[in-house]
């Protein structure tokens, strides 16, 4: 049996990412794993039901636990916990900082390897003795939830995935002509669109968007519900303006959490040809 303990000295800093990035690996090598999440931050409660959701780790458990368990039969158990419960005897560990590779480690930790997320362009370049990811906009998207509830938008449309991710807010033109072009630029995206520019929701949903965010607080035309619902493309209506709207969701990408099979997708390519498999020797 092995313990991976992922763990960081902030929350917000990429843990359960990595966390679920690393358990994939070793899933699609053939070994049995484990998801764990140590109860902890605010977020624990999330991430644990996040990693029962995975197919590839069956049996983690959709609740929080108070210590990691030592006697596993899982050939590999990935455990992330805050920094002051991560002691964890015989454990492997790995610390995830932002922004910068943090100047000391937690009390007692010795790292196999210390991943930095969020790192602005120019410094990801210049590499070091830490895993630099760069920034990056798959990883800071926001799902169609997240908007929601930062909006405290009605839903009227379900769709297929609330959890579906968004890359960018794409605010639809004012004129129609140009409506499909635009839209077509953007890929995973959340368009948002006044309430009575049928014309644009119409464009929009040719484009395949993640999400309509409609604005203005009333009920837009009856087509939108029978193309939207067809389509599976979940509509929030927002109750107020779109300017509003817009000023809303602009500090969404800060405070987004790791979820979707995009996100992981991505987590899992940005560290595949780091070394990070070999720093953790498993």
């Amino acid at each position: 049996m092995a313990i991976v303990v992922v763990t960081s000295a902030t929350p917000g800093a990429g843990k359960t990412g990595v966390a679920t990035a690393i358990a994939r690996h070793y899933a699609y090598q053939g070994r049995p794993v484990r998801l764990l999440r140590l109860a902890g931050d605010g977020s624990a409660d999330a991430d644990a039901a996040h990693f029962a959701s995975l197919a590839f780790a069956p049996g983690s458990p959709a609740s929080t636990i108070s210590e990691a368990p030592t006697d596993d039969p899982a050939a590999i158990t990935v455990v992330e916990a805050a920094a002051e419960a991560a002691n964890i005897p015989g454990a492997t560990v790995v610390v995830v900082a932002r922004g910068e590779a943090p100047k000391s480690t937690p009390a007692g930790l010795k790292p196999a390897a210390t991943i930095v997320t969020d790192v602005p362009l120019a410094s990801a370049a210049a590499g070091g003795t830490a895993i630099l990811l760069a920034e990056d906009q798959t990883l800071a998207g926001f799902s169609v939830e997240e908007a929601r509830a930062a909006l405290n938008a009605d839903v009227i449309v379900q769709g297929d995935d609330m959890n579906a991710t968004c890359d960018r807010v794409v605010v639809a033109p004012i004129s129609s002509d140009a409506g499909q072009p635009y839209f077509r630029r953007f890929s995973s995206k959340a368009v948002v669109v006044r309430f009575d520019r049928t014309d644009m929701h119409l464009a929009a949903m040719q484009t395949a968007p993640e999400c309509l965010i409609l604005t203005g607080g009333r009920q837009p035309s009856g087509y939108l519900f029978d193309s939207a619902g067809a389509r599976g493309i979940p509509v929030l209506l927002s109750r107020t303006d779109t300017e509003n709207t817009v000023i809303a969701l602009e500090g969404i990408f800060d405070r987004t959490r790791f979820q979707g099979e995009r996100k992981l997708d991505r987590m899992a390519a940005l560290l595949e040809p780091t070394g990070l498999w070999d720093a953790l020797a498993l």
